[in-house]
């Protein structure tokens, strides 16, 4: 395949992925529109489930913010019982924020929703292309993992 026809491609996929996003918002209720968390808030709440326990200013790099905003926003989750602080063991002057049960509860709510729309769409396809998405899928989170392991080394 030429690079050209290789870009093509990317470009093709890209635009189909944004395309399947509009519908799959215009077509369902939205999991999130119900919850009542600002969107800083939201993605604190995504960032800290996905990398684990993280010191407040670290999650505050990882969302752009300073510290004291992180701090603020930190507290405000807290606050919802949504996640927790506590001490750092290894450097007790930093605190730690961690998702809470409830926390976790609410963002495997997020997915659950996500999961039942996509295996809405997946029941629809014919057999052959099932098994060409799932041979793709597994090749794109085999690059994402590649991708993820040289960005932490």
């Amino acid at each position: 395949m030429s690079t050209l026809d290789r870009a093509q491609l990317i470009e093709q996929v890209m635009q189909d992925q944004q395309q399947l996003l509009y519908l799959s918002l215009g077509s369902s209720r939205l999991p999130w529109a119900h919850i009542d968390l600002t969107m800083a808030q939201l993605k604190a709440l995504i960032t800290v489930a996905c990398s684990g326990p993280l010191p407040v200013g670290q999650l505050g790099v990882a969302l752009g913010i300073g510290k004291p905003a992180a701090s603020l926003l930190v507290t405000a989750l807290v606050g919802r019982g949504i996640v927790v602080r506590s001490e750092d063991p290894v450097d007790r002057r930093r605190t730690l924020v961690h998702i809470s049960t409830r926390g976790q509860e609410l963002v495997n709510e997020l997915l659950q929703g996500r999961r039942e729309a996509a295996s809405t769409l997946l029941a629809r396809l014919d057999d052959d292309d099932l098994v060409a998405l799932a041979r793709g899928t597994r090749a794109l989170v085999a690059a994402a993992a590649t991708g993820s392991r040289a960005r932490s080394a």
